[in-house]
């Protein structure tokens, strides 16, 4: 046989796996949780079967009563999760996560990511905000196995987040002082990326769309309070860009996500806006791929605006 036509075996179930070590089933089986490395042997298995080398660190045949391939409960939220180690929203938005990353990103980058962000989530104080951060780190593992063929972060994701649940888990009537939430503000930054401009922002996305606005040297706002309020609620754009002043100007949201309660906020605060006949330019979840693309319609766009509610023609020129 030609050498280049050679396929590997893959490690669980035997079958052809291109040149990779497992095939594409059994890594779909990895990425659930129902297969694993063996720390003691260094081979592949299922994990409901436990290993043949009965070593010490690979389970077992795990108990029923904790399951460790999700049936049962989401390892996150603790909903429903049947078909993995995630329910269906914190699924989706590790998915929503994920697809945010940058695919020119290193291996070793996305794993220096990883540690920090898990350091980072044990000094947080909020536990949804603990979570969401439980779901990137799953996405960080799995991006990593994807794009890397690097199983290592897959092989401890789920150990991980249940230590980080089990430990920042709030206890009844469990109080935040002053100085813990000052901390886990400075945590909070410490997780979020830096634009050009010295802004701290959420994802690679805003960062991206962020230094666009630098680079067409747009003055902006990030995170401001919009001055309306939506089903009693207050409403905080992503962006703010002045025209005539600081409180007459133009909105910008870029929806990032897909999960049912973004959703719903989505449509919440577009009624505002419409309602309160606000200038808002939407940026959806896929827009920041094309660079310049969205450069020339944010361009459009503003000018458009700024001429329509402010009377300036050739707000940017």
């Amino acid at each position: 046989m030609d050498w280049r036509k050679r396929t590997m075996t893959c490690k669980l179930c035997g079958g052809e796996s291109g040149k990779y070590i497992l095939c594409f089933k059994c890594n779909k089986l990895k990425e659930e949780g129902k297969a694993a490395k063996c720390a003691d042997c260094g081979g592949w298995y299922y994990v409901d079967k436990g290993c043949t080398c009965q070593g010490t660190a690979s389970p077992k045949i795990a108990p029923k009563s904790t399951p460790i391939n999700g049936e049962g409960g989401c390892i996150v939220c603790g909903e429903k999760a049947p078909n993995g180690l995630l329910c269906r929203e914190c699924y989706y938005e590790m998915r929503d996560f994920k697809d945010s990353f940058d695919k020119n990103a290193k291996s070793f980058d996305m794993k220096d990511y990883y540690f920090n962000l898990r350091s980072n989530i044990y000094r947080m104080k909020t536990f949804d905000y603990v979570k969401s951060n439980c779901n990137k780190l799953m996405a960080i593992a799995n991006f990593v196995s994807e794009l890397h063929h690097d199983a290592s972060l897959t092989d401890r994701v789920a150990t991980d987040i249940k230590d980080i649940i089990e430990t920042k888990k709030p206890k009844k009537e469990e109080t935040v002082k002053p100085s813990e939430q000052i901390l886990e503000k400075d945590s909070h930054k410490e997780e979020l990326l830096r634009t050009k401009d010295g802004h701290y922002v959420k994802s690679d996305p805003e960062r991206q769309i962020d230094d666009i606005f630098y680079d067409l040297r747009i003055v902006h706002c990030y995170e401001r309070k919009v001055p309306i309020d939506a089903d009693e609620q207050a409403v905080k754009c992503d962006w703010f860009i002045p025209v005539q002043d600081d409180r007459h100007g133009i909105y910008v949201e870029y929806w990032g996500m897909n999960t049912k309660e973004y959703l719903q906020n989505k449509e919440r605060k577009r009624k505002a806006y419409r309602e309160n006949n606000l200038p808002l330019i939407e940026i959806e979840k896929d827009d920041y791929r094309d660079s310049q693309g969205l450069t020339d319609r944010l361009e459009q766009e503003i000018n458009k605006l700024a001429k329509e509610y402010y009377r300036i023609e050739r707000y940017l020129r």
